[in-house]
């Protein structure tokens, strides 16, 4: 009885592991609908453009710029977080509030 208590388990186990790197537990529609772009701003020559997004209930910094992206994010999260934090005067990602707005980076093709 234990073994197939296991074995059910780790079926489930599986099954969750394998739907959330397949489909997510963050619905697109929510994470894309959130981002609402306030300005669009150009910062001097050296550096990338930039959108500026009031934070919404649920949304990350990942989300947002998946949202702005419309698709998967252009460059590795290690430079999206560089970048955001270059933005917004050391804000740290994780600790981003509701209500407030914060610029965040727009990558462009040449990005890419």
């Amino acid at each position: 009885m234990k073994k197939i208590a296991a074995l059910i388990a780790t079926l489930i186990l599986i099954y969750s592991v394998y739907y959330d790197l397949t489909t997510g537990v963050i619905p697109r529609s929510s994470a894309e609908s959130s981002v609402q772009i306030v300005d669009i701003q150009t910062i001097p020559v050296q550096q990338d453009p930039f959108m500026e997004v009031e934070i919404k209930p649920g949304d990350t910094v990942i989300s947002i710029i998946e949202g702005l992206q419309q698709g998967p994010l252009p460059v590795p999260i290690a430079q999206i977080v560089s970048d955001f934090e270059e933005l917004n005067n050391g804000a740290k990602p994780e600790q981003i509030q509701i209500g407030k707005t914060y610029k965040f980076p727009a990558y462009n093709q040449q990005n890419r």
